[in-house]
């Protein structure tokens, strides 16, 4: 029977991974409504919880508070985006140029007497083809936002039924109290993460743009926005944050000055925040495996790409909170958890 049961459970996985990477086109609007529409009723909610005296913010207000400054960052964030890229796009071949005179004198250094090799080489890597993919990307997203706001307005919709319709699926069993728990749960350890991540990076990015403006680095406002999303990947960001624009230093300058403190000033801002006070702060609130957060890195940028990597942490702090409730997965859920200790069911 365990055989079989292995064999299931094997299956039932194999089958939910096909239909993710199968269906991500009609999937990833949905979740990305999903993240839009949290992301706005976790600020509403903020902006409507504080009280001034007898008075407080009304729920409409404080949502439509929410919506438009989302809708500003985004805007502020895309028209940044959007101008950086023409530019940089503008400089591609001062930059290929560049650091082709770099990897001759790097292999000159070593002692290779084939550098010509090495240039050809490099030559067969176009930045701006690079650049043009990265700009592909970007204008898939754009051609769903469309649809992403549709999926927002109408989660917003279900809302407001919502608690609604879980009394009338229960009918008062008992079971409405256990799901509406493990709800509240996951609602809390997501608020909890999202709030200490976004703090983070601001002041990460906000610290990156200070290094690099001051040493002179091009395009440091969108080096800096680029430092702010990376934020959100685990592991692979942080690294990706501090040898992207290291490396854009060294190929801006003649001299390695400005790339030392590039490299060595905003990567100590970058290791302390991600390894010491990022842990310090979370505690214990998500309880996640190391291990677990790579693998589920890996796993979820290979099925959705970039938006996988940034939904890794959350994905898999909803699937412990859930597998814990269950005592056929609640072995799996040690498994994912950092230290054996997972939330007790809700019975």
């Amino acid at each position: 029977m365990t055989l079989q049961r292995a064999a299931l459970w094997a299956i039932v996985v194999a089958a939910t991974i096909f239909l993710l990477v199968s269906g991500r086109g009609l999937l990833l609007p949905i979740v990305l409504g999903i993240v839009l529409w949290y992301m706005i009723d976790a600020l509403a909610d903020t902006f409507s919880q504080p009280r001034f005296g007898r008075f407080r913010l009304p729920q409409p207000l404080a949502l439509l508070a929410a919506v438009l400054i989302i809708g500003g960052l985004f805007g502020i964030v895309g028209r940044t985006i959007g101008r950086n890229v023409s530019a940089v796009v503008e400089a591609v071949p001062n930059y290929e140029s560049r650091l082709t005179h770099l990897i001759e004198q790097g292999a000159q250094l070593i002692g290779l007497e084939q550098t010509p090799t090495l240039s050809e080489l490099f030559a067969r890597v176009s930045l701006a083809d690079t650049l043009g993919s990265v700009a592909a990307a970007a204008a898939s997203v754009v051609s769903v936002a469309g649809l992403i706001l549709i999926y927002t307005l109408f989660l917003f919709v279900e809302q407001m039924y919502f608690r609604r319709k879980l009394a009338a699926v229960f009918h008062g069993d008992g079971q409405e109290a256990r799901v509406r728990a493990v709800l509240d749960r996951i609602d809390r350890e997501i608020r909890i993460y999202i709030r200490i991540k976004t703090t983070l990076a601001t002041v990460t990015s906000a610290l990156a743009y200070v290094v690099m403006s001051s040493v002179g680095v091009d395009f440091a406002g969108f080096w800096a926005v680029m430092v702010f999303f990376f934020y959100y990947i685990p592991t692979v960001g942080s690294i990706l944050a501090i040898i992207a624009p290291a490396l854009l230093t060294l190929v801006q300058f003649d001299h390695l000055t400005p790339f030392l403190i590039v490299l060595f000033v905003f990567g100590t801002i970058q290791v302390v925040t991600a390894n010491v006070i990022e842990p310090a702060i979370m505690g214990r609130s998500l309880n996640l495996s190391p291990l677990v957060v790579i693998v589920s890195l890996v796993l979820w940028g290979t099925i959705w790409g970039v938006v996988g990597m940034f939904l890794c942490v959350p994905i898999m702090v909803v699937a412990l909170i859930v597998l814990a409730q269950f005592e056929t997965t609640r072995p799996v859920a040690v498994l994912l958890s950092a230290d054996g200790r997972i939330p007790e069911s809700s019975q």
